[in-house]
């Protein structure tokens, strides 16, 4: 991609998807009113940090590249509502993730993760959590600080257990656990009083804990 893209300085919408990209020129930090950037399906392997000066920028779309990390930066973009990271090589992501106060929606699936950082927890717009097939094994306490959270999204992981925190999700109306390693519920999960759908793999769907469920549906995959 051209340097010269700095230059469209008005511009507010840009799609590249499908393409073979394998990196951002620094330029790409002066499009000062881009609001929409879809790289969807290219090979970059990394983003430079230049992204973080994307004042005006509400969604992020970066599914089905190569990236293996994020830049701390990212956490500078203060307009953000939605950032789509599925099928990437994520082994981590940045503490500044936390700092992106109008995060609505983060799309983690198909990810190499093994934890989550507890400033995930600061999100207080977020709704919805994918987390699908990657390779978590615990999530922090501070998921319970996700007081809006809606759908959350943790199939196909190797989680062992659920911190009660996850109680704490007052919002929560799906919730899907499916192919993981859970040999029982905490008895907080029956604090959910929004929850719909509950899926599950396996026995913790009978576990006592969900009889205090006032409104559920439990399913199998």
């Amino acid at each position: 991609m051209p340097r010269e893209i700095g230059e469209m300085s008005q511009v507010q919408t840009l799609y590249l998807y499908q393409n073979q990209l394998t990196s951002l020129p620094t330029e790409t930090g002066k499009l000062s009113q881009l609001a929409r950037l879809n790289l969807n399906q290219n090979q970059l392997t990394a983003l430079p940090i230049e992204i973080g000066q994307l004042s005006q920028l509400q969604s992020l779309h970066l599914s089905q590249n190569q990236l293996t990390s994020l830049p701390a930066e990212i956490g500078q973009l203060s307009e953000l509502t939605h950032l789509y990271l599925n099928q990437n090589q994520l082994t981590a992501l940045p503490a500044e993730i936390g700092q992106l106060p109008k995060l609505r929606g983060l799309y983690l699936n198909q990810n190499q993760l093994t934890s989550l950082p507890a400033e995930i927890g600061q999100l207080s717009q977020l709704r919805g959590l994918e987390l699908d097939q990657n390779q978590l094994t615990s999530l922090p306490t501070e998921i319970g600080q996700l007081s809006g959270l809606t759908h959350l999204y943790l199939n196909q992981n190797q989680l062992t257990a659920l911190p009660v925190e996850i109680g704490q999700l007052s919002q929560l109306q799906e919730l899907y656990l499916n192919q993981n390693q859970l040999t029982s519920l905490p008895t907080e999960i029956g604090q959910l009083s929004q929850l719909q759908w509950l899926f599950l793999k396996s026995k913790p769907a009978h576990q006592p804990a969900c009889r205090n469920m006032p409104v559920i549906s439990a399913a199998k995959s």
